[in-house]
């Protein structure tokens, strides 16, 4: 295996390049809030020019942010479901499973097929943990799933503001038919930062955001109907919790209305 992998992607599948970067910053920084040593050994092999996105401070902290806050999510729930099955939607070069690992998790990672083919030069197949080459949006790639009776995590994270609505709604439409009674964690971007928010590294990707949603309820009603939801959690909250006194900023509608979130949801049985 060669020392440096060249990473050859355009558009949306360019932009994991930027995440994997922020948590290698972020792990390497003063004070981590989290530890990441499988992205900083992921950057250090990728023939890449990182520049842009490490003078990205607003996109490398919103990763940071969503990692701070899906990551309690998912620990908690492989927690009160020992031995379920993880599929983690548009991976990129996401390390999860590095981190979170407890031993008994079935982990799939499923992405474009040149994503995967890039993942696979960098970071091995296990036993526990397998990639699927596929979109998001075809609807064999539940075929993959060894074992779907078992409890089912599906984690979106960084797609749905990529995607049309009516995109989202498919790809809710097939974890509703084919994982029936799944719990689906999936990050949704305010309507009011997808159109006005800009990221120079997202932008340099030659990627623009397309969909937006400003509340759980208008995303369960609008592209997840039969789904319940069960809560969300504005990324506010995470700010809240890191720096107490930012606390009261964050709860100005203003701040609430551009905040991104993550929505709860369980697919019908």
């Amino acid at each position: 295996m060669s020392t440096h992998e060249t990473a050859h992607l355009t558009g949306v599948s360019k932009t994991m390049l930027l995440t994997v970067h922020a948590r290698a910053e972020h792990t390497l920084s003063d004070r981590p809030r989290f530890t990441d040593p499988a992205a900083v050994e992921l950057v250090s092999r990728l023939d890449y020019d990182f520049t842009i996105a490490g003078q990205d401070r607003l996109m490398a902290d919103g990763v940071v942010l969503r990692t701070l806050t899906l990551d309690p999510l998912v620990a908690g729930y492989l927690a009160t479901h020992p031995g379920c099955t993880v599929v983690n939607i548009a991976c990129g070069l996401d390390t999860r499973f590095q981190r979170l690992d407890d031993g008994h998790v079935t982990w799939y990672d499923l992405d474009l097929p040149d994503v995967i083919e890039l993942r696979r030069r960098l970071l091995e197949d296990g036993e526990r943990h397998r990639t699927i080459p596929a979109s998001a949006l075809d609807f064999a790639w539940p075929d993959h799933l060894e074992d779907v009776s078992r409890d089912v995590l599906v984690i979106i994270e960084g797609l749905s503001m990529y995607l049309e609505q009516e995109e989202v709604r498919t790809l809710l439409d097939i974890i509703a038919a084919r994982l029936p009674g799944a719990t689906v964690l999936i990050e949704v971007m305010s309507r009011l930062f997808q159109r006005y928010g800009r990221e120079r590294s997202v932008e340099d990707a030659g990627a623009r955001y397309t969909y937006g949603c400003s509340s759980a309820a208008e995303f369960r009603r609008t592209v997840a109907p039969g789904f319940t939801l069960l809560h969300d959690v504005p990324f506010t909250r995470t700010i809240a919790r890191y720096h107490p006194l930012l606390a009261p900023l964050t709860r100005l509608p203003l701040v609430d209305k551009l905040a991104e979130r993550i929505v709860v949801l369980r697919a019908p049985v």
